[in-house]
């Protein structure tokens, strides 16, 4: 009547990204994070510490984003893989992530779109 009932939160880009990504209404948290942390360790062939990488997972996991596991993992490991700084060091972990994140998303452990955007940083940040 008056704007009092039914209004609804204002949107954020976050929440768009998250309904693009994994739909309306999104699914409930679900990564498990000890698994996220050791397969994002694989991706980055063990170039960057379990330490660091726990961090980072953590944090993103603590976020709003209603990651699976495999996603939490791609996520963290992309952390890395957009640091200057790694870059260098993680170009031939690169090229072996890109193929088993697309297994993955041959076996439907991962969100489309996030899965997209992984391998076009990659390409973009280490195409020679």
């Amino acid at each position: 009547m008056f704007g009092l009932f039914g209004k609804r939160k204002s949107e954020t880009a976050l929440d768009e990204f998250i309904r693009l990504v994994y739909g309306d209404p999104p699914p409930a948290k679900r990564a498990k994070l000890a698994e996220a942390i050791e397969l994002a360790r694989e991706l980055l062939m063990e170039v960057v510490s379990v330490r660091e990488i726990a961090i980072t997972a953590t944090e993103l996991n603590s976020g709003p984003i209603p990651y699976s596991t495999h996603d939490l993992a791609i996520s963290t490991a992309l952390n890395y893989f957009k640091r200057e700084e790694w870059i260098p060091r993680l170009s031939t972990a690169q090229l072996s992530a890109r193929i088993v994140v697309l297994g993955w998303l041959q076996e439907g452990k991962v969100a489309p779109l996030l899965v997209q955007s992984f391998e076009d940083t990659l390409y973009r940040l280490y195409k020679r």
